[in-house]
């Protein structure tokens, strides 16, 4: 009898030895987060194979993270003091669960700012005297010290979305103007207008700003001074402990908007440039190009190709339309860094729909050489309407009246990358039937595989990395991660 039993027992563990440990995590429209380890060869559904490609490693990634706004601020501050610090500490502690590495803030006001305003309102103060960043320290800088709090090691980056108006030709935040009335909301969605809501910006025809022109006014002095206002802000910041780790000349720099803007030629951005890449030098700041949001990649390589500072732009950042140019971008400059800037943003409706589109964007940056990745916004109230009059998805929503607060489904989306995808793993290259998947290698040599289905089967799904297979379901209509 032993004789049989032992043959047979090492058998087994020849199998076993093929299988890996697993867990996956899965988000559905009905369960937005659930796990498991265990096959379910019961389940039925058409078989689907993922081959990892090991050697085919394409960028390292640098981290995943969100924006900082104003807005985010006020709606997090509604929270009771407990649930603030659970929100928090899964964002941004290691081991909290999202553990967000890399975040973006705007210099000076955003389209998610509670105003108009930047650190420097007083015209003419070219020596930056009147700097300041107390408006700030009010609403960013306690958002930002939180964050830190949780995770001493998180990075921060910013952009202006507009400079100082008495910079501008037209001495104005917008570039077009807002005639706004009162709308509607859209079937099933509240619509909730505070204090701060803007219907009119006051801007007259003959200070109307378009795309292609240049709206900075093109003086070496300006340029000057306004490279001094980036000093001022990484050394203001500096003082606060909050490091500044990159910047970026200009948030989308073509788009002529009735919020906080500043329209730019290439040629004219990059004459500034020649002045803001050293004095971020001597401050120990990266300069990256950005935000790209067109799709002409010859606007990224006039800036790249410049003799004078075109070997010291580390990076290249893109959002909406520029979506198109990044792959080409990342083929002809794969030694610089990818970042999407700005996940697109939806209208507030934060449904089901918007998390499969979320899905079809990351895949589209990841698989085109993207190491950095950013959500817009962190968190807005319920229905909340912008200062300039519009609606937007947010990772988290929280009730203006009770402060009850919800995850949204795009908070489990980059929950399925930033939780499991850590800073230093490679993206790999993959293979098989299963065409909506992306796979990683992390530093410490696990395997994570991101897996849509969008077919409306569920599926039975065989991995293979290296010597190592699973074997998981998934459901239908889902987002899964699997990591092995």
């Amino acid at each position: 009898m032993r004789h049989i039993i032992l043959p047979a027992l090492f058998a087994l563990l020849a199998v076993s030895c093929t299988q890996s440990r697993f867990t996956i995590y899965t988000t559905t429209e009905d369960n937005p987060w659930f796990e498991s380890n265990s096959y379910d060869k019961a389940l039925g559904g058409q078989e689907a194979d993922i081959t990892v490609d090991l050697d085919a490693v394409g960028q390292t990634v640098q981290g995943f993270g969100t924006c900082f706004s104003e807005l985010s601020h006020r709606a997090l501050s509604k929270l009771s003091r407990e649930d603030y610090d659970k929100v928090m500490t899964e964002l941004f502690a290691p081991g909290g669960g999202m553990e967000f590495t890399v975040c973006r803030m705007p210099v000076g006001a955003s389209d998610f700012a509670l105003k108009y305003y930047s650190f420097d309102d007083t015209p003419g103060d070219l020596a930056m005297e009147h700097f300041s960043i107390d408006n700030d320290k009010q609403t960013l800088i306690p958002l930002i010290k939180s964050a830190l709090g949780k995770n001493p090691n998180l990075k921060v980056w910013g952009s202006p979305w507009c400079p100082p108006s008495w910079m501008k030709v037209n001495g104005h935040y917008a570039s077009r103007p807002l005639r706004a009335r009162g709308a509607l909301p859209a079937p099933g969605r509240r619509r909730l207008e505070l204090d701060n809501l803007i219907r009119d910006n006051e801007l007259s025809d003959s200070q109307i700003m378009h795309e292609g022109e240049d709206s900075f006014i093109q003086d070496d002095a300006y340029f000057q001074a306004y490279a001094l206002y980036f000093r001022k802000y990484i050394q203001a910041y500096r003082e606060q402990g909050i490091d500044i780790f990159m910047v970026m000349p200009q948030n989308e720099f073509n788009s002529d908007q009735n919020f906080p803007s500043c329209t730019w030629t290439v040629r004219g951005l990059t004459n500034f440039l020649h002045y803001l890449v050293p004095a971020m030098k001597e401050e120990g700041v990266e300069v990256y190009f950005g935000t790209m949001e067109r799709s002409d990649r010859a606007m990224v390589d006039t800036v790249l190709t410049d003799p004078l500072i075109g070997k010291d732009i580390k990076g290249v950042a893109f959002q909406w339309a520029g979506k198109t140019a990044l792959p080409l971008i990342h083929e002809s400059y794969p030694e610089l860094t990818m970042v999407m800037s700005e996940q697109q943003c939806f209208n507030g409706a934060n449904s089901w729909k918007d998390f499969m589109d979320a899905w079809d964007l990351l895949k589209h940056n990841m698989d085109n050489g993207v190491a950095i990745y950013d959500y817009w916004n962190l968190a807005l109230f319920d229905g909340e309407v912008s200062t300039w009059g519009w609606q937007q998805n947010s990772l988290i929503s929280v009730d203006y009246e009770t402060g009850a607060l919800k995850r949204n489904y795009e908070y489990y989306e980059m929950k399925h990358i930033s939780g499991y995808v850590r800073p230093g793993a490679v993206y790999l290259g993959t293979e098989g039937s299963m065409e909506e998947a992306m796979a990683f290698r992390n530093p410490d040599g696990s395997i994570v595989v991101l897996a849509a289905e969008k077919t409306g089967t569920p599926r039975d799904l065989t991995i293979k990395a290296g010597n190592r297979t699973v074997k998981v379901n998934i459901p239908a209509n889902s987002v899964s991660t699997i990591v092995f």
